[in-house]
């Protein structure tokens, strides 16, 4: 079924973990989809743009970090009436941790896989629990290659 009122949004967020903590936002308002107050840094692809160039800018925007992609890790779609987002989701990290927080969101913070879970919206957390365990195994992973050596 056509319809040329439908709108495709494409938006794209950052698991943005430094030593081991990931970052999230708190939005000035609610998400209007019910996810709560809690967010992944990130926002819409503009006119253009490829989805990496879009993250980068971003982040900047949002927290002032500049990024590593590191790469992706998982897609959501919200549909609602007359307007589906598709969304990429990036595991990414900072060149550093001096976070600037612009005027859409209020506070910010890197907190561990516990936290992340009380904190933010079960959808969020689902979405992005796996990488979470797979950047920790990773990192553990080093850590014991760096003390063997």
């Amino acid at each position: 079924m056509e319809n040329k009122d439908i709108q495709f949004h494409i938006t794209v967020k950052g698991i943005v973990i430094y030593e081991g903590k990931t970052l999230i936002l708190k939005r000035v308002r609610p998400s209007s989809d019910g996810l709560g107050y809690w967010e992944l840094p990130g926002g819409g692809l503009e006119y253009g743009e490829d989805p990496h160039q879009a993250l980068v800018r971003e982040l900047k925007e949002e927290t002032g970090l500049d990024i590593e992609i590191i790469k992706p890790v998982y897609t959501f779609t919200a549909i609602r009436p007359h307007y589906q987002t598709v969304g990429i989701g990036f595991l990414c990290i900072p060149t550093n941790d001096q976070v600037k927080i612009s005027f859409e969101h209020t506070d910010y913070k890197f907190v561990d896989e516990d936290e992340l879970e009380k904190t933010l919206d079960p959808h969020i957390f689902n979405d992005i629990k796996k990488t979470i365990e797979e950047y920790n195994q990773i990192r553990e992973y080093n850590e014991l290659k760096r003390e063997a050596n």
